[in-house]
């Protein structure tokens, strides 16, 4: 899936009282993604456009793991089904012995620096063709542990020396390392790589000067290369993305950045390298040391001596408890965190009395010695009872460290002061709202005359962009995108920006927004609210009636004069909805029917435009729009562009808020697709000038290719089960294939099931400085562009913001005083990085916990499911009425049937499934991959809150 889509279901409009949570769907560059194992939107591929990896609730997997997840948790089942503080319930871990001490960090540093030496050039932007080969012994990364006890674990090198990941077996080798942390890893065996081929680069480094004169160096190669669009050299080897005719007409790159061939691609072992975790880097924050819901004052301020306090990380869970023979009950926290292990409750800690627990605790890094089986918490403290929203609620924003509670007074005066001189007061002091002062005017251009409108979900109260269309004499036409102006508000370094950063983007949950940016900013100075004037940050452009950009009259790879990027004040005519923008495309309205004979359930009034435009004038840019949009689209995945597309639910909550009184998939329409395509563009163009002007502080956003291992394993699936092939080589030959599978395929279930498995090794896109990474590492895998940014939602995302300011400083020419440096640049990129994945975590989880209520209410009886992995004593099932999947644990089906594992001719893992009961139609299923069964779906019985997937028997076509 790419980033935007991924990042639209995150933002897709699931609870008619959740205010704004989903108003993004559709968005190219808003939207979200939703990647948990449960369900249809693991993760992450394109921004989520695009849309990405489960840091810590569920990790980004490879898809061959799954049947070997299924596998470990076989004599397991009971962990996942039921926890208590009276009895234990889930399997201590076995004693494993001594830990191996970690290495001296310092030794480490030297030895990865000394692999950095090797790996680039940084004096010249000229690639360097070295055939040397390099040996590796070490790989620093982030490690992701997959869910069950005893579990694999996966690292993925930070510098991108190995394509597969480094597979760490047992927990041993894991080494006291927690799903998330950053570790160095000694490798196995040694591995031999091609030099890598880079262009100039800011090598991390403990020296200040060198970075400083790498950010200058590599800041005058970009702007070399965009003001003299030198030429790369004409090797295979160094392909420009300018030599693809199709990127040419549809994109008009102007930076000539490499393509990276197969045959140019750095050497990589044939298998995955294995290893031993040799060091855990501490995090730089600490969770729960901020002022939230549990904790009113700061863990920092409330100290008496102000002694820095212990990295240390929060975890969330249920009790349960170890009663050995004639000594006191040992309590073990288990994480709601299936990829975490127990942890060690204080010798005097007591649970409170009963079932159902929900219980916080702090792990302090450094504390697990290495003779300890247990890591140990501290700290333990009950949250609130399981199953209950808001408890549930409350226990997932800590876990996430996303639990922000009030802004800071300071905060709020910033805003207050920031909007004062706008605010319109009526009599009794009454607010009637806010509108920009004629000094706001200044250098601004002028788009008031202009029809603008905005196209959001129907509950949307933050509405950050805004759309506008007009034909040119030349056959073109000219497109407009306006964003709210969220920098001019936010003075760098003020209360309100120093607690936006620290928040970096608001968090979606079903039930309730927790925004990034105070109320009177997000939803009312700064939303571009209909019939009234608004402060913009504008991308105009022309392009074809074809979808393309470049301009027939002009050689490509030139100086983009088609493109206006500039502050602006706007007068949004219309808000309209996507169920309204869909009714317009669809000709149900807007065919020049009189106001009097307009039907209002497909138009609502309220959604008509206001000064002096007309109906039949915005339903004509809609359609125009629409036809744009959608040639652009038909070309981009003909270009490469992937999409994994999967169901999606949406909640209804009853009045009292907090109950779903209906859950459905929510429909994607080509309203949201309109949208989508501009963002995307408005995106890339942003990008294009932050590169061309400003070199190494460009802000980027970069999806990866997915993991290599797990493509493979999908691949094997698709072909062993029903004969389909797949070219996992790039995204678009990946698209070409899932296309031709579509036409092939009889059966659009399968198609779901394979989309599902693809998602799983999709890896999340991310922000970062453009000097920190060579030109390649700019790609977006899923977009199959060259570079991109986000620019489009400065409401939600922090790094838009920065996107916003640096923009501003290529304008007025001011790139030189950027208050921030391009080391700067990336810490907060990779804090956005952070609690991007955080908040998208917390999203996750809202959603089974809402899943499994309505679950509760509604038991989902004798619905289909498909097999989409099979292990010893677990299979997952796929559900397509819900769109996720979940594990069938055969230990829960003792008395109904008997279970025998067998592995295939072909290599395949089955399970026979022997029927005890006579009174069944059925005597045996074998279950393999894509096998259909008919399964209940309901809430699990015991804590921790989670959906539960009971077999039925065979599933039977209709006649």
């Amino acid at each position: 899936m790419s980033e935007e889509q991924q990042q639209q279901q995150q933002q897709q409009p699931r609870s008619g009282n959740a205010n704004n949570r989903n108003r993004h769907q559709g968005r190219g560059g808003r939207g979200r993604g939703r990647g948990k194992g449960r369900s249809n939107n693991n993760n992450n591929a394109n921004n989520n456009a695009n849309t990405g990896n489960k840091q810590q609730q569920q990790p980004v997997a490879a898809a061959a793991a799954a049947a070997a997840v299924d596998g470990s948790n076989s004599n397991n089942s009971s962990n996942n089904s039921s926890n208590s503080s009276a009895r234990p319930k889930r399997k201590a871990r076995s004693k494993m012995g001594g830990f191996e001490s970690y290495a001296n960090i310092k030794d480490l540093m030297q030895r990865y620096y000394a692999d950095a030496d090797t790996d680039t050039d940084t004096t010249s932007n000229n690639t360097t063709s070295n055939n040397s080969n390099k040996t590796l012994t070490l790989i620093r990364g982030k490690i992701r542990m997959l869910p069950g006890k005893d579990s694999t674990a996966f690292v993925t090198c930070d510098r991108g020396s190995l394509e597969r990941d480094v597979v760490i077996m047992t927990p041993k080798d894991q080494n006291r390392a927690l799903d998330g942390d950053i570790v160095f890893v000694e490798l196995a065996a040694v591995v031999e790589t091609k030099t890598k081929t880079a262009t100039a680069t800011n090598k991390e480094t403990n020296k200040e000067k060198e970075e400083e004169d790498d950010d200058n160096q590599l800041a005058e190669d970009l702007n070399e290369l965009s003001m003299n669009a030198v030429a790369a050299t004409e090797t295979k080897q160094q392909e420009t993305w300018q030599d693809d005719t199709v990127q040419m007409s549809l994109w008009d790159p102007v930076v000539p950045v490499r393509k990276v061939s197969a045959s140019a691609a750095p050497k990589v072992q044939e298998d995955n390298v294995k290893g031993r975790v040799v060091y855990v880097v501490p995090p730089k924050e600490t969770a729960g040391t901020q002022p939230s819901e549990l904790n009113s004052t700061s863990a920092s301020a409330s100290s008496n001596n102000n002694a820095p306090i212990a990295p240390r990380r929060t975890i969330v869970g249920t009790m349960n408890a170890i009663r050995p023979k004639d000594k006191k009950p040992i309590y073990l926290l288990t994480p709601n965190n299936k990829s975490m292990p127990q942890f060690l409750c204080p010798g005097h800690f007591r649970p409170s009395e009963g079932e159902g627990g929900l219980y916080k605790a702090e792990y302090v890094y450094g504390t697990w010695d290495e003779t300890h089986n247990w890591p140990p918490c501290i700290n333990v403290k009950e949250m609130g009872r399981s199953c209950n929203v808001q408890d549930e609620t409350l226990a997932l924003l800590v876990e996430n460290g996303v639990d922000h509670g009030d802004f800071p007074s300071a905060a709020l005066k910033d805003v207050q002061d920031a909007v004062a001189s706008g605010l319109i007061m009526g009599e009794d002091d009454q607010d009637l709202g806010w509108r920009p002062t004629p000094q706001m005017y200044q250098g601004r251009r002028d788009y008031r005359q202009q029809r603008i409108f905005t196209i959001d979900p129907t509950t949307a109260k933050d509405l950050d962009d805004a759309l506008h269309i007009t034909q040119l004499p030349d056959g073109r036409v000219e497109i407009g995108v306006h964003i709210a102006d969220v920098s001019f508000f936010l003075t760098p370094q003020s209360a309100v920006d120093v607690e936006a950063t620290r928040r970096a983007t608001t968090v979606y949950l079903v039930d309730r927004v927790i925004p990034m940016l105070p109320r009177p900013l997000c939803e009312v100075a700064c939303s571009l609210n209909e019939n009234v004037e608004r402060l913009a940050f504008s991308c105009v452009w022309k392009m074809n009636m074809d979808g393309t950009l470049a301009n027939n009259n002009k050689k490509g790879g030139g100086v983009p004069e088609d493109v206006w990027y500039g502050r602006s004040v706007i007068k949004s005519c219309a808000r309209l909805d996507y169920a309204t923008a869909q009714n317009i495309i669809d000709a149900k309205v807007g065919n020049g029917e009189s106001a009097g004979e307009m039907d209002e359930r497909l138009w609502p009034k309220s959604r008509q435009p206001t000064g002096g435009h007309t109906v039949d004038d915005v339903a004509f840019d809609v359609r125009l729009m629409h036809k744009v949009a959608m040639a652009r689209r038909r070309l981009r995945f003909l270009n490469g562009a992937l999409a994994l597309n999967g169901v999606k639910l949406s909640f209804k909550l009853e009045s009292d808020g907090e109950t779903p009184g209906l859950c459905a998939p929510y429909p994607m329409r080509d309203s949201n697709r309109l949208v989508e395509e501009y963002m995307l563009m408005a995106n890339y163009l942003v990008a294009q000038r932050l590169i061309t002007h400003s070199g190494a502080l460009a802000v980027l956003r970069h999806h990866p290719p997915p993991l290599t291992i797990g493509l493979e394993s999908v691949v094997q699936i698709a072909k062993e089960a029903r004969g389909f092939v797949i070219d996992p080589t790039s995204s678009q030959s990946l698209q070409a294939s899932l296309s031709r599978m579509g036409r092939e395929c009889d059966d659009e279930l399968v198609m779901q099931c394979v989309t599902q498995l693809l998602m799983t090794p999709m890896k999340p896109a991310d922000y970062m400085a453009a000097g920190s990474v060579s030109q390649e590492e700019w790609r977006h895998f899923a977009l199959n562009i060259p570079y991109y940014t986000h620019f489009t939602s400065p409401i939600r995302r922090y790094a838009d913001v920065m996107v916003h300011r640096l923009l501003q400083a290529t304008i007025d020419d001011t790139v030189d005083d950027f208050p921030m440096k391009q080391n700067e640049i990336q810490t907060v990129c990779e804090h956005c990085n952070e609690k991007k994945m955080a908040s998208k975590s917390a999203s996750d989880r809202s959603d089974v916990v809402f899943l499994a209520i309505y679950l509760k209410n509604k038991p989902l009886r004798s619905t289909l499911g498909v097999v989409i992995s099979v292990g010893e004593k677990t299979f997952t099932v796929y559900i397509p009425e819900l769109g996720c999947s979940g594990k069938l644990f055969l230990d829960e089906h003792k008395q109904m049937v008997d279970s025998a594992p067998f592995e295939a001719r072909n290599g395949t893992r089955h399970i026979k499934l022997t029927s005890k009961r006579t009174s069944t139609f059925w005597k045996q299923i074998d279950i393999k991959v894509f096998c259909k069964l008919k399964v209940d779906v309901v809430c699990k019985e015991r804590p921790p809150i989670d959906i539960k997937v009971l077999l039925n028997g065979p599933w039977v076509e209709d006649a």
